[in-house]
């Protein structure tokens, strides 16, 4: 990814033979707990519902035989203190910043408050250390119980497991300074203390690197949140990714169950926004696999070549997988003849499946006829689309008559103002004669704006006649 324009850091400075020297601020790097990425274990507000003490998200996944593994993360508050909220993951992300650097060595990190606050983009203020302290207080307080749904690397199975993310906390008035460490002065005595479980995961290597500096340039919850989760997904190397629409509002990002498909993409399309302004994504889209199939979403992401995959085989193959064919039998579908496939996979939606791998395996090589709901949607919309047509050839015709009618009157105006008084009352009474025998009601209000429009249109008539 390229360097994001916030940190780099650019200082000419004349030498002797007039040249400039460039100076570049490396990029902010920390890391990213896998099972954290995976799941949410804060709110996606900055201020926790009345009566909400603990959120829950779940999904299904494959094993590694093939089974179906449940998994469900419970997150619960404190008693005290509450749910994390939104910015407390902007926190846990700047004490994974501090943790890198210090080379994952130990679960207890030494800190600063100046420096976690600066690291934060919160200003210096009384109000910034309070609201550090409160943060640290949810993490702390905050109860994970992970069911199947807690990788252990070092096992390499899910795990069910409780946990915390800090164990403990102390935080000193001191010196300001962004190092935790010097060769001449001792480590801050402020330090926070991972807890046994998430530190066993950092050393089992089942951390991400994540791009802080690129992370804290987001604005939005949305934003940032999606961001850690796309960046887990594309670890595989894969140019796309596609995940059920509701199961990423719900499940992965944390919005509100209340909300209707249409809710969660007006949320994620401010994130998408800003993730394709910043170079993250290279695009998106949604769709639907099949009719009675929910609404999904595909990502692109960058490639060398800034481009995002158009070919049409591989479309369809993607489509062809997402219904659940295997890629051996889609490969084999499209060398044997791909129109058919991109013909059946448009009569498919319609045809009800009750099993659309298998039916759609079927129709392509049996080149079923279209079904009768997928030929009156399209003479629907064959319909709608003439309707539309001759409704923008009518707008375009009158604009066209507008046009002309203009055109006329100015070379109308341009030829009265070339007229003697004399000429110009002898054309206007003429035209307000031939006005009367042609309509003689409107002739009878020569005051009113009608009037004297049409008025024109004769007057005009008679000049170029």
């Amino acid at each position: 990814m390229a360097i994001p324009q916030d940190d780099l850091e650019f200082a000419a400075k004349r030498a002797g033979e007039g040249r400039s020297q460039v100076v570049i601020r490396p990029p902010r790097l920390g890391g990213d707990e896998m099972n954290l990425a995976e799941f949410p274990f804060t709110l996606l507000a900055d201020r926790q519902p009345d009566g909400v003490e603990s959120i829950q998200f779940s999904d299904t996944i494959r094993g590694k035989g093939g089974e179906a593994v449940e998994r469900t993360w419970i997150v619960t508050g404190g008693e005290e203190f509450g749910l994390p909220v939104a910015s407390d993951e902007q926190v846990y992300v700047a004490l994974m910043e501090v943790t890198r650097e210090q080379n994952y060595a130990n679960r207890v990190i030494h800190l600063t408050r100046y420096d976690l606050i600066h690291r934060l983009g919160w200003p210096d203020k009384g109000g910034s250390y309070r609201r550090l302290k409160a943060a640290l207080d949810r993490l702390l307080g905050v109860t994970i119980t992970a069911k199947q749904a807690f990788w252990d690397k070092s096992r390499q199975s899910y795990v069910d497991v409780g946990f915390h993310i800090i164990d403990d906390y102390a935080l000193y008035s001191e010196l300001r300074g962004r190092k935790a460490s010097g060769p001449d002065r001792p480590l801050p005595r402020s330090y926070i203390a991972w807890n046994e479980v998430i530190f066993a995961s950092f050393r089992a290597g089942n951390i991400k690197q994540l791009d802080t500096g690129f992370y804290f340039g987001l604005r939005s919850a949305v934003s940032r949140r999606l961001f850690r989760y796309l960046d887990k997904k594309r670890l595989d190397g894969k140019p796309a990714f596609r995940i059920d629409l509701r199961k990423l509002g719900f499940e992965k990002l944390g919005m509100s169950r209340n909300y209707y498909p249409s809710h969660i993409k007006q949320e994620l399309d401010r994130a998408h926004r800003e993730l394709i302004a910043h170079g993250f994504l290279a695009g998106f889209e949604y769709y639907r696999p099949g009719r009675d199939v929910g609404e999904r979403v595909k990502y692109w992401f960058p490639t060398t070549s800034r481009t995002v995959p158009t070919g049409p085989q591989a479309d369809l193959l993607d489509q062809l997988t997402d219904i659940g064919i295997t890629a051996s039998v889609a490969r084999r579908l499209l060398t044997q003849n791909a129109d058919e496939v991109a013909r059946q996979l448009e009569y498919l939606p319609y045809r009800d499946p009750n099993d659309p791998p298998a039916m759609l395996v079927e129709a392509v090589r049996n080149s079923w006829a279209a079904p009768a709901s997928y030929l009156k949607t399209q003479a629907a919309e064959g319909q709608a689309r003439r309707a539309a047509e001759e409704e923008r050839q009518r707008r375009a015709q009158r604009r066209n008559e507008l046009d002309q009618r203009e055109q006329t009157l100015a070379r109308c105006r341009r030829a009265l103002d070339a007229l003697s008084p004399a000429e110009h009352q002898q054309i206007e009474a003429q035209a307000r004669r031939k006005l009367r025998e042609d309509n003689p009601a409107l002739a009878a209000h020569p005051d009113t704006t009608a009037y004297e429009i049409v008025l024109l249109d004769y007057i005009a008539a008679l000049l170029e006649s």
